[in-house]
This record gives structure tokens, C-alpha cells and sequence, in this order.
């Protein structure tokens, strides 16, 4: 405005002209602090995107620390909870926060309780095949011998005498020797008289 009126000195300038200078210049103003407002905006969005994938970013612990961390923890495994001095201690062995270590050890109690968990479940379920096993094995058969890593056949063995003896061997459909009648068929395995 000032500008304005020392020009109006060397020039007549009207009212009407120092309002359309002034619009102008609002309108320039205006478009350059909506450039700057989105510039910073943009800048600020970066750096937060950059900052909170830094934090998201896993970082392991050196083998140290991690050495160092499990051994309090296994050999404090009827109470694997330290103490805030012991926390204190661990995070300066390991060159890391307390926060860190609290961390650690509520992660390792969660993990080592689960493992736990899928111990008990393996050892159930070996329990129950055992179990099934045993219960089968008083049929001839049964895989008995197959939890050892033995195979074992399937059907009962041939009769003493060899092939020519067969004619006289039956196999019910329960694994039972019936061999007391000779199939007139030629047929092994079917006994019609016994079905």
C-alpha cells in the first residue's frame, strides 16, 4: 500500500487500482502459502514414514546378548521372571534397554510355554498310537513290529509243509486259522462254509 501511494506521487493511481492490486497480490500470497502448507505436509509425511518404519524394522540381538539372555533364562527356569537389578544388569551385559529385556523374557516365556504345549501334544498322541498299536497287535495282522522299524508280514505264515500243503490252509476274514477243511475250489482264502 505504502508503494502505492509514493508511486501516486510521480502518477495518478485510483482507488480502484490500488484494490486490484491488492486482490492480486492476496491471490499470489495465498497460492504461495498453499504450496508451502503442502510442501511441509508432504516433507513431515516422509519423515514420519521413515521414522515409523525404523521403529517397525526388526533388529535382532547379537549372539552375545542372546547367549547371555538364555542362560539367565534356562538356568532361572523354575522362575523366569528377574528382578527389576536383575533386568538392570542383563541390559548392560547386552548393551540394550531394560525395555528390551522385559521384552525378551515375556517373548521367551510365550514361546517356551508353547513349545511346552506341543511337547505334551507330541507325547499324547505317541501315547495313543502306542496304545493302538498294542491293541492291534493281537491279530496276526497287525503291524506289531513297525513302531521298531521292523517290517512284519501282513497274513499269517505258510503252513510247515510248503505249497503243497496249501490246499488244506485257510484265512478267515478275521485272521483266525480255520485249516481244518480242504477247499475243493482250488481257491485260497474263501471258505464258503465259514463267511
Amino acid at each position: 500500500m505504502n508503494l502505492l501511494r509514493e508511486q501516486s506521487r510521480t502518477r495518478p493511481i485510483t482507488p480502484k487500482e490500488i484494490e486490484r492490486m491488492v486482490q492480486i497480490i492476496h491471490k499470489k500470497f495465498s497460492s504461495i502459502q498453499m504450496q508451502l502448507k503442502q510442501s511441509t505436509c508432504e516433507a513431515v509425511m516422509i519423515l514420519r514414514s521413515r521414522f515409523l518404519d525404523a521403529r517397525r524394522k526388526r533388529r535382532n540381538f547379537s549372539k552375545q546378548a542372546s547367549e547371555i539372555l538364555n542362560e539367565y533364562f534356562y538356568s532361572h527356569l523354575s522362575n523366569p521372571y528377574p528382578s527389576e537389578e536383575a533386568k538392570e544388569e542383563l541390559a548392560r551385559k547386552c548393551g540394550i534397554t531394560v525395555s528390551q529385556v522385559s521384552n525378551w523374557f515375556g517373548n521367551k516365556r510365550i514361546r517356551y510355554k508353547k513349545n511346552i504345549g506341543k511337547a505334551q501334544e507330541e507325547a499324547n498322541l505317541y501315547a495313543a498310537k502306542k496304545a493302538a498299536a498294542a491293541f492291534a497287535g493281537a491279530s496276526p495282522y497287525s503291524m506289531g513290529g513297525a513302531s521298531q522299524g521292523t517290517p512284519t508280514p501282513m497274513m499269517s505264515p505258510a503252513p510247515p509243509g510248503g505249497p503243497q500243503d496249501m490246499a488244506g490252509y485257510s484265512m478267515g476274514i478275521n485272521g483266525s486259522d480255520y485249516g481244518s477243511q480242504p477247499y475243493n475250489d482250488g481257491s485260497m482264502g474263501y471258505d464258503p462254509m465259514h463267511q
